[in-house]
Formats: structure tokens, C-alpha cells, sequence
């Protein structure tokens, strides 16, 4: 939500009417743009790709897709891989303002809002006297670290970030970490910072990617595990897609030592709980362990 109030903030003030934005039909950033938009009013649209070999037709609205149509916004369906919803032609020969946000909130403001999202954790965690060693997030399409890591470098505080990957995040990947290093120069050019050696924005960037599982949005043996056992823990609900998968590396590197003993750690929940409501292709067997019959 943080990406949307600074994307949306001028657009707002300068009298846009409509925002197109797009990501696949689980996406966090679609559903929370479309909030975001209502609240400005703003009219949200829309465009969800769907891989129907992977989770079948759309035949009912479950999770964060069900959530959007709560909100009554506009949108379109495209198989994997297809593009074309940038046309905003009509919009505009209506006399429309259309502001185009690519998937996932990936705008230049949007990475800038995670400064504060840094700024704050710091704040929190010192007001209660604990002092940060690790940062844990989901690395996903990388709307979060290029602003955590400037952040990081404009404050010159030591704490370290740990990225869990939820797709590929190799250097042949539309995301990879040369992308990070870019936007994070970009972000303090833009704020007149000064600006690191590549080499030591690289530095700071460490990406896991062994909780993926089989592919995106696949359910995954350890993911479960880390939802059941974080609800169980503490009352708190994580999802199948991005923040299941992240907690399990989490824990998988307190198990193995990569988190010391005694280190202080804070994780970045940035939602996707609503897609425990998904299709099981999608959520696993998640309630299944309590071994209750539903007859």
C-alpha cells in the first residue's frame, strides 16, 4: 500500500482519472492499487494474466481476486505472456487522464516509498531498544529492497537485508540483482544522495532462491510448514505465494545457523494472506495436518 500512496499521490493532484496497472491473478500490488485508487477516487483498472494449465479455468473468485471484485474494478483476463494492456487510447479520446503503472507497483515512486518503509522498521525496533541484525522480505519483481538498501546507505546503519526469492532470480531473469543495483542508484540520484560503486550495491545483495519450490505460486512442502507454524506461534497468518515461502527461509536459516543465535531479526509481511483462500493447486494442503473430518 506504502508503493501505492507515493505513485498515486501527484497523479491525483494533477487530475488523473483512471489507473490501468497489471500482474498475475494472485497479485498483492493489483489488489492494493485498486484500494488505494478507491480511496483517491480514482477508477482502478485491471489486466490479470491467468496460466490455466497450472491452476485451471476461472470459474469462481477466490483470495485477492475475490477481494478486487468486492471492490468493483474493471478487469481484463490474458493468458501468460501475452501483453497489450498499455493502449490507453480510448481512455483518452473520452478526455480521461490514464496513469500506466507496470506489474507490480515497479514505478520510480514506488521505490522510493521504501525508504520510509526502512526508516520506520529502525524507528520501531530502537524505540523498543532491540538493535537490527537482519532484515528478511520477499524478493519477488523487487519493489522493496532498491529502497531499503538506499535507505540503508543514507543512514549508514549495519544491518543486513536477506532476500527469499519467489521466482527466478538469476542474472538471465527479467529481475536480477544488476536491476536492484540500478534502481538503488537511481532512487539516491533522484534524492541527490551520494551515490556507491556498483560493487558495493552488489555487496548488499543476498538472494536466496532454494524456497521457489517447484515455480511460482506452486505449493511448497516447507511454505506450509511455516504457515502453520507461524498462525500456531503467534496468531498470525501468512500466504501461499510470496510470504509463506519467505518465512520458511527464514526459518530454515535460523535452523542452520545462517541467523546466529541471539540475533534480532525483523520480517516484512507485505500481505497475500487473503490467497489462503485460493484454489488448491495454488494453496496446498495447508489445513490438512489437524487430521478433522468435515462430515
Amino acid at each position: 500500500m506504502r508503493l501505492a500512496e507515493f505513485i498515486l499521490g501527484s497523479p491525483r493532484q494533477q487530475g488523473y482519472t483512471h489507473v490501468i496497472t497489471q500482474g498475475v491473478h494472485l497479485t498483492n500490488s493489483g489488489l492494493q492499487f485498486a484500494a488505494a485508487c478507491r480511496v483517491a477516487g480514482i477508477t482502478p483498472i485491471l489486466f490479470l494474466t491467468r496460466d490455466t494449465e497450472r491452476h485451471g479455468r476461472l470459474e469462481e473468485y477466490r483470495g485477492n481476486l475475490l477481494l478486487t471484485q468486492i471492490l468493483g474494478v474493471e478487469t481484463h483476463y490474458l493468458k501468460t505472456g501475452t501483453g497489450g494492456y498499455w493502449n490507453a487510447t480510448n481512455l483518452e479520446a473520452e478526455g480521461h487522464r490514464t496513469l500506466i503503472v507496470p506489474t507490480k507497483g515497479t514505478h520510480p515512486l514506488g521505490f522510493v516509498a521504501h525508504l520510509l518503509t526502512f526508516l520506520e522498521i529502525i524507528e520501531q525496533s530502537e524505540r523498543e531498544g532491540v538493535s537490527l541484525d537482519y532484515i528478511y522480505h520477499t524478493a519477488g519483481t523487487d519493489t522493496a529492497l532498491p529502497g531499503l538498501l538506499a535507505a540503508k546507505f543514507m543512514t549508514g546503519h549495519p544491518v543486513e537485508f536477506r532476500s527469499i526469492a519467489i521466482n527466478s532470480y538469476s542474472s538471465q531473469s527479467h529481475i536480477n540483482p544488476s536491476v536492484v543495483v540500478d534502481r538503488v542508484k537511481a532512487i539516491l540520484e533522484r534524492l541527490g544522495a551520494p551515490v556507491p560503486s556498483d560493487k558495493a550495491i552488489h555487496a548488499e545483495i543476498d538472494v536466496d532462491e532454494k524456497f521457489i519450490g517447484d515455480d511460482y505460486a506452486v505449493p511448497y512442502a516447507d511454505s506450509i510448514a511455516a504457515i502453520r507454524e507461524l498462525s500456531r506461534a503467534d496468531g498470525d497468518f501468512l500466504g501461499p505465494v510470496y510470504t509463506g515461502k519467505v518465512f520458511a527461509g527464514l526459518l530454515d536459516h535460523v535452523c542452520n545457523g545462517k541467523v546466529p543465535s541471539g540475533a534480532n531479526v525483523a520480517f516484512l509481511h507485505t500481505g497475500d494472506t487473503a490467497n489462503l483462500f485460493g484454489v488448491s493447486t495454488v494453496v496446498g494442503a495447508v489445513a490438512d495436518a489437524a487430521g478433522e473430518s468435515l462430515e
